[in-house]
């Protein structure tokens, strides 16, 4: 009878590496193919987007309920290597320590952790929200072998609650691109019934998202006498009133409401665009730290104008698009103005913001890499042998 030795059948094996999320989007979910070398296992809590179909779900991914739902799917799948949920998020917060307590009852299970929050958890929650991160965080960053973040709010944030410096990352993970395969240039497009150019804004509607201040910059353009079409993708509790708003604009047959759409099917409206809005304006404790839609909308060639809130400054170069100041759609509508009244600064910034998300926003190079910081600061390479 032929046996396996167990200690090659240790090194021939992928690691088995789960990762906890919060929720689930296309973009987060599909990329996730781009893992070759770890055996990925993705359990989520929850689907709030409505932009999977499907179809989108790999057998690599399931719901978990509850923290001892999570648990249990833990010691179901017995993995080498865990990646927890985001450490500031107290609605996440029990299911951190369900994920603790299985890296305490399994030592040799390695931790990464991620965060993209900025904002301070003392501006966010109160005292008694907080002192159990202040307990809880320090031994959980000390326990983790890497830390990404990816942008500085959330190096400050990993600092001030003990994350060791040596251990942090500057990396896109989470949110790890676009799959440019999908989301480029060429490819069919949405079309409209005027020859104009068209502003596009992808995004819920809700007051942060700034949709009503888009709008009341559109109208200051066509005051002033250009001619442009307004495009909306989304939909959410404020859908109702924006309609009311375009409507007394005097310009609302030329503002279009989309409605929700798929994020398989989003590139055909950037496609049909030729700029990209993102108006978001910072609340209490939610600003808009990154946008992975103005993402994918340079990718597709959109130069963008955003609002310079959070860190969005980090991801929009001044050869890909326009800062604004939030809450002021007068120097909102000078920016689109700008843009519309030069179309050779508008070739330029589309060339620029092309290149820009080709180089940046690779989701399979950014994946390939992030799987081999995860192998090397985990010490399988070192500890388990070599394996394809």
């Amino acid at each position: 009878m032929l046996t396996m030795n167990p200690t090659l059948s240790a090194q021939a094996r992928k690691p088995r590496y789960v990762m906890v999320s919060s929720e689930v989007r296309r973009d987060l979910e599909q990329p996730l193919e781009h893992f070759q070398r770890l055996e990925v296992h993705h359990l989520y809590n929850r689907t709030p987007w409505n932009d999977l179909r499907p179809e989108d779900f790999g057998p690599r991914s399931h719901r978990f309920g509850s923290p001892l739902t999570l648990f249990a799917q833990l010691c179901q799948i017995k993995p080498d290597i865990i990646q927890g949920p985001e450490p500031f998020s107290a609605l996440m917060f029990p299911s951190l320590c369900a994920v603790f307590l299985y890296l305490l009852l399994n030592p040799q299970t390695k931790l990464v952790t991620a965060s993209l929050e900025a904002i301070p958890l003392e501006r966010k929650y109160p005292f008694f929200l907080v002192w159990p991160f202040r307990i809880v965080l320090p031994f959980w960053f000390r326990r983790a072998a890497i830390i990404f973040y990816l942008e500085g709010g959330a190096k400050a944030n990993l600092e001030k609650y003990g994350a060791p410096q040596e251990r942090l990352v500057h990396h896109l993970y989470g949110s790890w691109g676009v799959d440019q395969r999908e989301f480029s240039p060429e490819g069919p497009k949405v079309s409209y019934t005027k020859p104009w150019p068209v502003i596009l804004n992808v995004g819920r509607m809700v007051p942060l998202k700034g949709a009503h201040i888009l709008i009341e910059a559109y109208k200051k353009l066509r005051d002033q006498g250009l001619e442009a079409i307004l495009a909306l993708v989304g939909d959410g509790p404020e859908r109702a009133n924006l309609e009311a708003q375009a409507r007394s604009t005097g310009y609302g047959q030329d503002i279009v409401f989309h409605g929700t759409v798929k994020h398989a099917d989003l590139a055909d409206y950037l496609r049909g665009a030729d700029i990209f809005v993102m108006p978001s304006i910072s609340g209490k404790i939610w600003t808009q730290q990154l946008s992975s839609a103005t993402w994918h909308a340079m990718a597709c060639g959109l130069p963008v104008v955003v609002t310079d809130i959070g860190r969005m400054a980090e991801f929009t170069p001044p050869e890909a698009g326009l800062l604004v100041p939030e809450r002021d759609p007068e120097a909102l509508a000078e920016a689109l103005a700008r843009l519309l009244r030069d179309p050779e600064l508008l070739r330029r910034m589309s060339e620029g913001a092309l290149n820009y998300a080709r180089e940046r926003f690779n989701d399979a190079k950014n994946i390939r890499r992030v799987e081999e910081m995860i192998l090397e600061r985990s010490g399988w390479t070192h500890q388990r042998g070599r394996y394809e």
